[in-house]
């Protein structure tokens, strides 16, 4: 497991400044930012039984989230709500294109699990933070089509990517 740093990068619901703030009391939002090469899926499956936030590998593509500042005795309190997933280091960029290295947490045991759809409220928390932090109009978009999609699709946001280029690429 990767130890504590201070940047964190949520691409699920705690992208919501509410919805992180209530979990872990204090931290400080570095603002938008993505990953090339991953992917958003709802593939991981949630206590409640309903899908939640992954990130798999797909080539070309682009993840949007939100990287925020925690302090080091935060991660022990994110670490008890995202049970399952384990700490990955990914390199991001900021929308001018600046690196930002980054701690996010991973399901990497459904790298290629089938999508398990999210309840309205989760999804609720991921627009919301998406919007939050202005994020592009076309993730959010993206975020509702795979939560319609994940009924009857896979649920891999841009597995079709190989062979269509979308807007929220570079």
């Amino acid at each position: 497991m990767i130890g504590p740093m201070p940047v964190y990068f949520a691409y699920g619901s705690n992208m919501s400044g509410a919805r992180l703030l209530a979990r872990v009391g204090a931290a400080r939002s570095l603002g938008a930012v993505h990953v090339r090469d991953w992917t958003l899926a709802f593939n991981k499956p949630g206590r409640d039984g309903t899908g939640k936030a992954n990130l798999v590998p797909c080539a070309g593509a682009r993840a949007w989230g939100v990287a925020w500042e925690l302090a080091d005795a935060h991660w022990q309190v994110l670490d008890r709500y995202e049970r399952d997933y384990e700490r990955a280091l990914f390199r991001l960029e900021t929308p001018a294109g600046a690196p930002l290295e980054a701690a996010a947490y991973l399901f990497a045991a459904a790298a290629d699990a089938p999508a398990i759809p999210p309840s309205p409220e989760y999804v609720a928390h991921l627009l919301a933070g998406a919007a939050e932090h202005a994020l592009p109009d076309a993730w959010l978009e993206r975020i509702r089509s795979l939560a319609r999609r994940s009924l009857t699709q896979d649920g891999v946001l841009g597995r079709q990517a190989t062979t269509q280029r979308s807007p929220d690429r570079s």
